[in-house]
Formats: C-alpha cells, structure tokens, sequence
C-alpha cells in the first residue's frame, strides 16, 4: 500500500509536536516540546534521542501529540507512512542485502513477486546492486546506513526519517551517505537528525541542504529556522534565570538592543550578542542587578 493509500495527504505536516514528551528508561526530555514544519527537508540537531527510542519500540509517549505527514507518531511506521532507519541497527547477519529488502517488503505489503520488484529498485535506486548478494554481516558501517536508507523508503511512505546517517563515518563515507540522504528526499519528505556540527564538516554540508532545522538542548528547543539563520555569524547563548523580576531582566536587555527568544520553561531564553567574541559580563551583570539567580549561561553557536 502507498503512503497516499494509507491516510497521508499533501497539506499534513512533515513533523508536529504538541507539548509531546516521551517515557522512556534511556532518554527523557525535560519540558514538552511543540513544533511544526510543513519542509521537504528538515533536521533535527542536538538531543532528539527520545523520540527515536519511541520509533524503535524503546519508548512510549508520555504527553501531549505527535505526528508526521499527518499520522500519529506511534502507528505512522506500520500503516507505512513512515519510514525510519535506525543508526545503529540490529541487522540480521546471515542475510543477504536483497534478502533484507525483500523480506522487508513482503511484510509490508504481503505479495513475494512485488517484494522481490521493490528490493530490486531500492537496490537500483541507490547504486547498492553490487552488493545485493553479500551477507549483511560482510558490509562497512557506511554500507549498512546505505541499506538502511533503501530499507526506509522502500514502499515509497509519506516521510522519512534518518537517524544520525553520518555518525562515526570518515569524511568520504560521511559524503557518500548524504549525498544518499539527499536522493532519498527526491521521492519523500525527509526528516534528518545530526549532532550539532563544526564547520566545515560533512553534517554541516548535511544540515545546509535542510530547508529548516530545530535544535534541542537538554531537552529543550533552543533554535529553529533556515540554517542560515540558525547558523548565523554572532554569538548565541541558553540563558536561565530564576527569581521574582525576570519580566523586568528581558525588558531590560531587549531594551539595549539584544535580541530576546523566550523558550518553553520558565526563564529561559536564546539571546544573541550583536558581535561575534562579545564578553557575556553584561548578561550577568543585568542577572545581578535584577536579584536573579543564573541557572544556565551557555553557548550554542558561534557562524
């Protein structure tokens, strides 16, 4: 069944988030999150370990809603609007790669001939057929997140999501698999995450070909935008603050020309220094002068 056939349409959004939080023993986020991108192309930077142990059967949702090309983040996989590729899959040793595929075509869809057709392509699609016949237990780690992007598209789904494809891959590998990444966005909505890279750097060049990313810090949203904008030359910082007078401590500094983006808990901000290198005495100094106590004061990126 398509994507189309199984409940996905064009006007749902690749990715919402509504106050979502996740259970799980591993992973946790400490506020819920909120979002919504409608891109081709979105990444996710930092720490979004949670919501993958929730696509792997690890976790549960514990709050709130979340959703990707309009079906609900739980069921999205088995109704085959979602295709997921884990990083670090446990991947079946004695098979073949066209073994993998076909299998996991046929418990798709149910028909062997269409499984064995729809192997066959992904195969194609990605250059992979020179290793069609070698047992999975044989491949490098780059030939394995290959196989692992034909296995999230193969039936063709609404959205796809990649978990950290370039992790622990030397600079060639790194390129060939985005480069993956990026034909695999010519028949999907992709959804790709990353660490927060150097620059320049193969995830760098991954995130920059993203239409919008959204970085989480400690659980929290901490920037979202066009990665030129997230990765915009100047200073960022997480500001937290706690006390009675934080209304009167970010009127102050919006008042002096600083730009101000409030995040979800309480006293904490993104603020951005007008020049790369600026010292951050006078975030702390107006903290003082407002009897506040600063929890956070960290950078996030430096363009």
């Amino acid at each position: 069944m398509s994507a189309g056939a199984s409940g996905s349409d064009g006007s749902s959004a690749t990715l919402e988030l509504q106050q979502f939080t996740v259970r799980s023993p591993a992973a946790a986020w400490v506020a819920p999150l909120s979002l919504r991108s409608d891109a081709q192309r979105v990444g996710l930077v930092g720490d979004w370990q949670p919501l993958f142990q929730l696509l792997a059967g690890r976790a549960e949702v514990a709050s709130g809603r979340g959703q990707v090309g309009g079906c609900e983040l739980e069921t999205a996989i088995s109704r085959g609007i979602l295709g997921f590729a884990a990083c670090d899959a446990l991947l079946p040793q004695s098979f073949t790669a066209i073994e993998y595929l076909r299998h996991a075509a046929r418990l798709s869809h149910g028909s062997a001939s269409r499984a064995l057709y729809d192997a066959t392509r992904a195969l194609d699609r990605y250059g992979l057929a020179p290793i069609a016949k070698r047992k999975l237990s044989e491949l490098a780690l780059y030939q394995q997140r290959a196989l692992g992007i034909a296995l999230a598209t193969l039936t063709a789904p609404a959205v796809v999501f990649l978990e950290e494809p370039l992790r622990g891959l030397d600079a060639p590998s790194a390129d060939y698999i985005a480069r993956l990444c990026g034909e695999a966005a010519a028949q999907s909505r992709v959804l790709v995450s990353a660490s927060l890279p150097s620059s320049p750097s193969s995830e760098r060049s991954l995130l920059d070909a993203c239409d919008e990313l959204f970085v989480c810090k400690h659980g929290v949203l901490v920037a979202q935008g066009a990665p030129n904008s997230v990765f915009a030359t100047g200073t960022r910082y997480a500001l937290t603050v706690k006390g009675a007078r934080i209304e009167d401590f970010s009127s102050a500094l919006r008042a002096a020309g600083l730009r101000l983006e409030a995040r979800t808990a309480a006293g904490s901000f993104n603020v951005d220094l007008p020049e790369a290198g600026e010292s951050t005495d006078r975030l702390l100094d107006a903290a003082l002068e407002h009897d506040l106590v600063v929890l956070e004061l960290e950078p996030l990126f430096v363009g």
